[in-house]
């Protein structure tokens, strides 16, 4: 599956540009049938723009490969015990296999470091599309300036109209004819087929097409480039019209000569019959352009076009391998209950729910839930999906049985440690597809994205200091994202890798003061000291709890990320 997204590759865009402006200048550049070659300028400067503004993800489907995310993350991915898993399975000889999980986040500008980084640089350019925007409108003023200086003389049939103006080159914008009121008869004639040539073919609606293009991509000078060289084109096209009439060749280049040497103030849009590239259009008029060959260079330039664009696109396309489908992808619930004998205090009932990602596995058991205000616990590992068992990072199977598409049973025995139950007692838990309320998932995203797109001064990840020196068997940490928090204590699995996780958490709206956060459902208030620290009061606690800002680690980014799944 291909997915587009959307980014900003400046670099690559330029380096582009310059391939393919090179390859028309030298294949295509006064050798080739004007209106072809326009159509060579726009596909070339599209290309430009698409590659500088998309990216290509391509998701294959591998029995043999572990599930990947596109990751944002600089941290180094840590050890999949999972891949080893199914490798074994497989009868495979294995290494130590990187899987790199992230949330599958929403396009955006981050896609280059120097732009993601500098909100300066994001205005620097927008800043550069609006000189464009503007350049155009106060050229259309003055072209408005000029129509109400201007005489109508005639509307003809074709409906162009013709004035007489005190601009002292003929040129035609829209489906307008300027011309200078000291024309003579034969360049006159001249004139007209050539101006009216070129509101026939709409090169003033091309070339706003092509302004638009040149915008976007303002900073990149080959753009300039390409738009001039449409211009000409135009030209050359408006010329080979005019010489079909049967206009003597010699009589109308000393015409063009006797105009074109008046100095004029060039519209951006604007078609004109002078030019600075007069030479060139005489030397394409007394050429002979032969079909054969301009047909094979047009091949030959198309092809290669093609093959820069598709090179590129492929070279930065970022691929992603992911098992095939399984049932058990989704997100499942249980009303968790005990048999009779369950001591009901230890373990008083609540709403489980279980997401299935491909690899990785979370469930959050939510004690007590207000909307986006909450209170869960949850657990979760690495997990390999086969047939219809389940092995976690531990590689001990659990076998599923599906009653039907929507249901599923699973058994599990007592733990050593679960004084609850009787020695050895086997469990059946049968659980159920859903979907969690809308609040509660978007408390999750958004505290996944939590480093992503930070906004305001206390946006990001702060961990809690521990004072205890209890050699950090629970580790604290809050998201902070926009008027929503989420606080998470960790318990790392002593006896595996960092993707078997068990804790709890909280998730509450927060009310933003300045330097100060106050969150009502944790009965706290943070105070922020510098960009990296913080300080948190509890009610009832007079001892403080130091914050410091951290990156987001990547056990919490994979685990949360984990509920997107009901998003594929």
């Amino acid at each position: 599956m291909i997915h587009v997204n959307w980014c900003f590759h400046p670099l690559e865009g330029i380096v582009l540009a310059a391939a393919l402006f090179a390859l028309y200048y030298w294949v295509i550049r006064l050798r080739c049938d004007a209106r072809k070659a326009q159509t060579i300028i726009f596909g070339a400067l599209l290309s430009v723009t698409l590659c500088t503004f998309t990216s290509l993800s391509l998701r294959i489907e591998s029995d043999k490969a572990t599930h990947t995310y596109q990751t944002t993350s600089q941290a180094t991915p840590p050890y999949s015990m999972a891949a080893e898993i199914a490798a074994d399975q497989q009868g495979q000889v294995t290494t130590a296999t990187t899987a790199t999980t992230s949330t599958p986040t929403a396009p955006s500008w981050n896609a280059i470091s120097w732009l993601g980084d500098s909100g300066n640089l994001l205005w620097i350019y927008a800043a550069g599309i609006a000189v464009v925007a503007i350049s155009f409108i106060v050229q259309l003023l003055w072209y408005f300036r000029i129509r109400r200086g201007s005489l109508l003389e005639k509307k003809d049939k074709d409906g162009v109209c013709v004035f007489t103006s005190p601009y002292s080159t003929p040129f035609s914008f829209f489906d307008s004819v300027f011309l200078p009121y000291d024309l003579d008869g034969d360049v006159y004639e001249y004139v007209m087929i050539h101006e009216k040539s070129h509101i026939r073919h709409r090169h003033f609606l091309k070339l706003c097409v092509m302004l638009l293009l040149v915008a976007v991509n303002w900073y990149n000078p080959i753009a300039w480039f390409f738009f001039n060289e449409m211009k000409m084109q135009q030209e050359l096209e408006a010329d080979s019209d005019v010489l079909a009439e049967g206009i003597d060749r010699h009589d109308y280049q000393t015409s063009l000569l006797k105009v074109c040497v008046q100095n004029s103030r060039k519209l951006m849009v604007q078609s004109a019959f002078s030019s600075k590239s007069l030479k060139q259009r005489v030397l394409f008029m007394n050429k002979s352009i032969r079909k054969l060959p301009s047909y094979l260079r047009l091949a030959a330039c198309t092809m290669g076009l093609v093959l820069l664009f598709s090179t590129t696109m492929a070279i930065r396309a970022q691929i992603s391998y992911i098992a095939p489908h399984h049932p058990l992808e989704g997100c499942w619930t249980m009303d968790f209950t005990r048999p009779a004998n369950t001591n009901e205090e230890l373990y008083p009932p609540f709403k489980q729910y279980a997401f299935y990602n491909h690899d990785t596995f979370f469930s959050p058991h939510f004690y007590k839930i207000d909307g986006i205000n909450f209170i869960f616990g949850f657990s979760g590992e690495e997990v390999v999906m086969r047939g219809d068992t389940l092995r976690n990072a531990h590689g001990k199977p659990l076998v599923y049985r599906f009653v039907d598409d929507d249901t599923f049973q699973c058994d599990w025995e007592k733990a050593v440690t679960d004084n609850s139950l009787a020695q050895g007692e086997v469990i059946t838990d049968q659980w159920s597809r859903a979907t969690p309320s809308e609040k509660v998932l978007k408390a999750f995203h958004q505290a996944c994205d939590t480093d992503q797109h930070r906004q305001k001064p206390f946006d990001g990840v702060w961990q809690q200091i521990d004072p205890s020196g209890n050699g950090g068997k629970t580790n604290s940490f809050l998201l902070v994202n926009g008027d929503m928090l989420m606080g998470i204590d960790y318990v790392p699995d002593p006896d595996t890798s960092l993707f078997r996780y068990s804790g709890s958490g909280i998730s509450t709206e927060i009310i933003v003061h300045n330097d100060t956060i106050v969150a009502k459902m944790m009965k706290a208030t943070i105070v922020m000291e510098n960009d990296k620290s913080a300080v948190m009061h509890y009610e009832g606690n007079d001892k403080p709890i130091k914050l410091t800002r951290v990156p987001m680690p990547q056990h919490i980014r994979r685990m949360l990320a984990t509920t997107q799944v009901i998003l594929n």
